[in-house]
């Protein structure tokens, strides 16, 4: 499966835990690997960098933010086998603004582990290149 910034996912898709949606903030870079970020209710949340609204894309029905502070690398073949395994679905596409949004908050907030940072920063600038 090809993968792209704007995607979205549901993880993990257990019984035994609650799904979150997750965003794939980064087109795989050529080590097929991809920032993303999980969304998490804003109701008692430390990060309130990037705020999302109910409505915003289907699965968020209240208030919504980008848990930076959980934010990881995921390699492509990583979620190919989570999807194919049951562990985790595609879901529909972030909007292009608030996909945008996300990304900038990576290097907004202060959550955001040191690592992350700099793989944001050095897409960023590959965009603008």
């Amino acid at each position: 499966m090809d993968f792209a910034s704007g995607q979205t996912y549901l993880f993990p898709t257990s019984q035994y835990q609650t799904a979150h949606l997750w965003v794939i903030s980064t087109n795989p870079n050529p080590d097929g690997l991809m920032l993303v970020v999980s969304l998490t209710s804003l109701k008692g949340s430390k990060d309130q960098t990037v705020i999302l609204h109910g409505g915003e894309h289907p699965f968020l029905k209240w208030a919504t933010c980008a848990a930076y502070n959980l934010a990881d690398l995921i390699s492509c073949d990583t979620l190919e086998d989570h999807l194919n395994k049951g562990r985790a679905k595609m879901h529909a596409n972030m909007s292009p603004d608030n996909t945008r949004l996300i990304l900038d908050g990576f290097t907004a907030s202060q959550f955001t582990k040191k690592r992350i940072q700099q793989f944001a920063r050095a897409y960023k600038k590959f965009l603008k290149a």
